[in-house]
Formats: structure tokens, C-alpha cells, sequence
């Protein structure tokens, strides 16, 4: 009877663990798809030459942004979206202030206690930093940064 009970429990534990592994993997599978899709047609363009990262940006509008280097040896951030007409929008990374100096601009005016993420995005035609960051009382923070002059855009606090 001992043995019924740790062979049930083993395959109980087997099985929660497979279950488990399978769940993530097909709940990341759609963004590891957009992800490899946005490099491939940020390549194939010729906006870039190679990419050095890619990420989501969920704002108005939801695209990709694939930061890269250019034929010109300059970094360049793309802008992928899938309903835009032309597709994509670009720019140059040496053009605005970084996601530490977004950061540093906002932990001037506010108490960061954790740093969630930096996003490069486009707002209202504007590309923008989104700082997303919990505050000293723990509560949700979203503040919008000005891509080029590293001015305030718009603050979404206290969530």
C-alpha cells in the first residue's frame, strides 16, 4: 500500500510539472512569435543590418520596437507595427536621452522604490520612454518621458 501511495504521489507531481512547463511555453509562444517576426522584417527592409534587441510596446498603438545598427554603423530604434501602412517608423538612438537619463529625470520629481521596466514607444506621433515603477507606499506608477527633450509628457500615479 506504501508503494501505491509514492508512486501516485511521484506521478502526480510528474504530471502537475508538465502541465505546468506547457502552460508557459504556449503562453509565451504568440510574443517570442512577434518578436522573431519584427527583427526578421526590420532585416529584411533594410532599416537594419543587425538586430541587438527587440521589445513590446503596448501604448495606443502596440508594436515592436527592434533596436539595431544600421549601414551606417549608427543604432537605430524601428518601430514595427503590423497595421501601419508603411510599417515602420524609425530613428536614431543618439538623437534622444537613454532609458537611465528617462529614470534620472523622474526620480528627480518622484521616490522610485523599484524600477519595473524602461520602454521606448511612440505616443500621439511622439516617441516617448514609458517608466513604469512602484513608488514608496508599493502602488503602480506610469510616467511618460519625451524621447528627444527628456521633458514630462504625461504621469498615470498612485495605481
Amino acid at each position: 500500500m506504501l508503494n501505491w501511495i509514492k508512486f501516485i504521489t511521484v506521478f502526480l507531481i510528474a504530471l502537475a510539472t508538465i502541465i505546468v512547463i506547457t502552460v508557459f511555453y504556449n503562453a509565451n509562444k504568440p510574443l517570442a512569435v512577434s518578436t522573431e517576426a519584427a527583427a526578421k522584417a526590420a532585416l529584411e527592409s533594410g532599416q537594419l543590418v543587425s538586430v541587438n534587441s527587440v521589445q513590446p510596446y503596448n501604448g495606443a498603438q502596440a508594436f515592436m520596437v527592434v533596436f539595431g545598427i544600421d549601414e551606417n554603423g549608427e543604432e537605430i530604434a524601428v518601430f514595427v507595427d503590423d497595421y501601419a501602412e508603411d510599417g515602420f517608423k524609425s530613428l536614431k538612438v543618439e538623437d534622444g536621452i537613454t532609458a537611465k537619463e528617462a529614470i534620472q529625470t523622474v526620480r528627480e520629481e518622484l521616490t522610485i522604490a523599484k524600477v519595473l521596466h524602461v520602454s521606448l514607444g511612440i505616443e500621439e506621433e511622439e516617441p516617448v520612454w514609458e517608466v513604469a515603477f512602484t513608488g514608496e507606499n508599493g502602488k503602480l506608477n506610469y510616467v511618460y518621458v519625451f524621447f528627444e527633450s527628456g521633458q514630462w509628457w504625461k504621469r498615470i500615479l498612485n495605481l
